[in-house]
């Protein structure tokens, strides 16, 4: 049995309590063989990034030489250390704890976060350092004086040593302040803002020498670029296929893993399979052919069954729920959130979003369709799907995403046809549903929310948007897993697909499993609803018959759910 490290960020804890560690050390000669050494590499939240950060301090920091064997030898790197090993000391700055309810707590928070890292340095090389350099650092009124008192120190004290400098987080704030206080945001990273002028310090120790390599990591290059004229030394990696699965686990290693946490050998396809639907999906170079899945999701279900032996009940990480909850923000950069939702609307509606992949952008010129769907890019909201001459075909990377995305619709769906948050209970309503397969409640909760829509949110209305809301409905709950477009056949040129197939979820005890084929009509297209509804149930009828899957499938229900208007009509296709 392996010990899982769920939420552990420093490698010398890991290391010291046994835990299990998906040996990343190999990238660590590729970083020092690449032409630049100032690096600049973003991953969306809960990616490892804070873990990855450490086992380069303790690799490269000289206070850690002593501990060298016993904390990489039995990694990659442990067995062919590069010559620069212990070579450096190490200067950390994380930005994941700030305050940004105003201007003034974000500059002081900053500030405070400056000094901290410059604090730690100080203490973590007592040999090199005096009482006078501590004061002049605590008495420092703005981030970039830290930065300037610390390198000057190093160069007078430390003349024959180098600094390794590592920024974890490096965007936390601005992605909270951008949303909603841009001009903020702008006075922050601009010409004399405090957050690029302490930038432009660093850049300065990387001329003088005093910095010799560089690593950055955050979420997006949103903010880098704000400042990219006042530091322009950094070369971003974020899209370089050899990087590609820097962070992130493959398939053999989730198997190894798997088999890791004492999953029974006959049940290990059947998890490796959930967790490539739940976790798995990313794709982070448009020239890789393998996805890597998010290792904190990874983590998270193997810590939970390793210590339960069974399926968790919520298979989204409540950390990642968390950290994703803030979607919305998102959508509201710019005060752009209506335009940003038919973009929503897009990816819900049809599966994908094609754009111009954004290296850079320029918040002050404009923010437009290509800039706000490479940010949900960035965030993990969407993933490389495919290249499409200059530009890239997008889509959501697995099911932890799709409910989030699902259940942010949803919430705006009650919006939009303003009935009162809370009114209907949609646990009920999937629960009867799943246990005495009555699904008239889900048809009158649907009509509900039609009726009260208004006609401009109905204007360009089809099924797409029955599947949607249904699916909004189901991923709020989320007792099944939910396939859209389910592909059937009978040989590789007689196929089809169903539009929403709902099977088993473990642990829940569902009886019923459903096949459902949606329909809509505007009513003033009544008049084609026995056709319509006549075609449907004949082509779900020939899907029951030759697909195998299908049959296989324990107390699966079929059902036509044909929409004329706000009306909702059930045809039963079996049983």
């Amino acid at each position: 049995m392996i010990k899982i490290p769920y939420g552990i960020s420093n490698f010398e804890t890991l290391v010291e309590r046994g835990q299990y560690y998906v040996d990343r050390t190999m990238y660590i000669e590729q970083l020092e063989a690449f032409f630049s050494s100032y690096l600049f590499f973003v991953r969306p939240r809960r990616f490892g990034k804070s873990l990855f950060l450490s086992v380069l301090e303790y690799y490269y920091g000289i206070q850690y030489k002593d501990k060298f064997e016993r904390l990489f030898g039995n990694y990659h790197i442990g067995r062919q250390p590069t010559d620069l090993a212990n070579r450096y000391l190490i200067l950390k700055f994380d930005f994941s704890q700030m305050n940004t309810a105003s201007s003034e707590s974000a500059y002081q928070s900053f500030l405070q976060n400056v000094k901290h890292g410059a604090m730690q340095f100080l203490g973590e090389y007592p040999q090199f350092f005096q009482q006078e350099n501590t004061q002049k650092i605590e008495g420092a009124n703005f981030p970039a004086h830290v930065m300037q008192h610390l390198l000057l120190a190093m160069q007078l004290k430390a003349p024959n040593h180098k600094i390794y400098l590592l920024i974890d987080e490096y965007d936390h704030f601005a992605n909270e302040i951008l949303s909603f206080q841009f001009d903020s945001f702008q006075d922050m990273v601009g010409r004399n803002g405090f957050v690029r002028k302490f930038y432009e310090a660093i850049k300065a120790g990387t001329q003088s020498g005093t910095i010799d390599r560089l690593f950055i990591t955050g979420v997006s290059p949103l903010t880098l670029d704000s400042f990219t004229s006042g530091f322009n030394i950094s070369t971003n990696i974020s899209l370089y296929e050899e990087f590609h699965a820097m962070l992130g686990f493959e398939q053999q290693e989730v198997r190894d893993i798997i088999r890791g946490i004492g999953v029974p050998e006959d049940k290990e396809e059947e998890v490796l399979a959930l967790t490539k639907a739940w976790y798995n999906g990313y794709l982070f170079a448009k020239e890789a052919t393998k996805h890597v899945y998010n290792p904190d999701m990874v983590l998270y279900f193997a810590s939970e069954y390793s210590r339960k032996k069974r399926y968790p009940e919520d298979l989204l990480d409540p950390n990642i729920a968390s950290d994703y909850s803030k979607i919305r923000r998102l959508f509201q950069i710019k005060g752009k959130e209506k335009e940003h939702l038919q973009y929503l609307d897009e990816l819900l509606t049809t599966g994908e979003v094609t754009a111009t992949l954004a290296r850079q952008f320029e918040l002050e010129q404009r923010f437009d369709r290509n800039d706000f769907i490479s940010l949900l890019y960035y965030t993990g909201f969407i993933t490389i799907h495919k290249s499409s001459l200059a530009s890239v075909v997008f889509k959501m990377p697995n099911y932890v995403i799709e409910q989030i995305y699902y259940q942010y619709f949803h919430q705006v769906l009650i919006e939009r046809s303003r009935l009162p948050a809370g009114q209907v209970d949609l646990h009920e309503i999937i629960t009867v549903l799943a246990l005495n397969n009555e699904i008239q409640p889900l048809i009158d909760y649907t009509q509900q929310i039609l009726a009260a829509l208004s006609t401009r949110d109905k204007m360009n209305f089809d099924e797409k948007y029955i599947k949607a809301i249904f699916a909004s409905v189901l991923f709020t709950v989320g007792v099944y897993t939910i396939h859209h477009e389910f592909e059937v056949k009978k040989s590789p040129t007689d196929k089809g697909f169903v539009d929403i197939l709902l099977i088993k979820r473990p642990p829940f005890e569902t009886k019923y499993q459903f096949v459902l084929e949606l329909k809509y009509l505007k009513k003033e297209a009544a008049a084609r609803a026995e056709a319509v509804k006549k075609e449907a149930v004949g082509q779900l009828r020939r899907y029951l018959q030759f697909d195998d899957y299908l049959q296989n499938l324990e107390n699966l229900k079929a059902y036509v759910l044909l929409f004329v208007g706000n009306e909702g009509e059930v045809v039963a296709v079996n049983g």
